[in-house]
């Protein structure tokens, strides 16, 4: 038998397929999502679910979690690690793509939470894990829409924590510093050059942010780390 399910957006590359891996190598059953999601080689043969679709779609959302729970079980996590960036100059941003990425970033949790909360209420037991950035306290100019809307993400835990508190179920915000992913592919850059425009950086691991999470997550139910932030300890922002 596998421990309970756990839901992850984004689980193609990155973060969430760092977490996608550390759950399933914990024992949990899976639904991992993403718009491009594809077998992972390293959870061949696991009590695994893959669904590609788009977090902002919220009635494809909530028919994946059905079947998933049909086969599994309730939601016991859900982690919203679905997200893309856009860098540059804002005022010169085409405008459906920075409403895309809004929409991904804000609606596409909200979606997440919508789907799972009810059960979880009823159950009173549930950790909703939002993969926040640094940039939801510290923001840059180059990426308004970005941390906006990691801003109002990390609002929405903070209502969210008071509201369910009665219902025993538990959000949390993980705001790490720079994470090693192919998020310059998205950028039109090389990895070298993203470093350089970042004057090369320590970079966070995915699955050194996965060990982090797993450890929040793994607390007593009655424990909730709300809010953390985890940046390289060599890094003075």
């Amino acid at each position: 038998m596998s421990k309970p399910l756990v839901v992850i957006t984004g689980a193609s590359e990155g973060i969430g397929k760092a977490l996608a891996i550390k759950y399933s190598d914990e024992g949990h059953s899976c639904l991992l999502i993403s718009r491009h999601i594809e077998p992972i080689e390293d959870l061949q043969d696991r009590e695994v679910i893959y669904q590609q679709l788009d977090v902002v779609d919220y009635t494809a959302f909530k028919y994946a979690v059905t079947v998933a729970e049909e086969k599994y079980g309730p939601t016991a996590c859900l982690i919203n690690s679905a997200g893309f960036i856009n860098v540059g100059d804002f005022a010169q941003m085409d405008i459906e793509k920075s409403a895309y990425e809004i929409d991904v970033l804000i609606k596409g949790v909200l979606n997440g939470i919508k789907v799972v909360l009810g059960d979880m209420e009823s159950r009173r037991s549930g950790t909703i894990i939002n993969i926040s950035s640094v940039g939801d306290r510290k923001p840059s100019e180059g990426a308004v829409g970005y941390h906006a809307s990691k801003h109002a993400v990390r609002s929405m835990g903070e209502s969210l924590n008071q509201a369910e508190a009665k219902h025993n179920v538990r959000l949390m915000n993980v705001a790490p510093g720079l994470v090693k992913t192919n998020i310059h592919a998205h950028m039109g850059i090389s990895f070298e050059e993203y470093c350089e425009r970042l004057g090369n950086p320590t970079f966070i691991m995915p699955e050194e942010l996965a060990e982090v999470v797993w450890f929040c997550w793994q607390l007593p139910q009655h424990i909730c780390v709300r809010d953390i932030e985890i940046m390289p300890t060599d890094c003075p922002f």
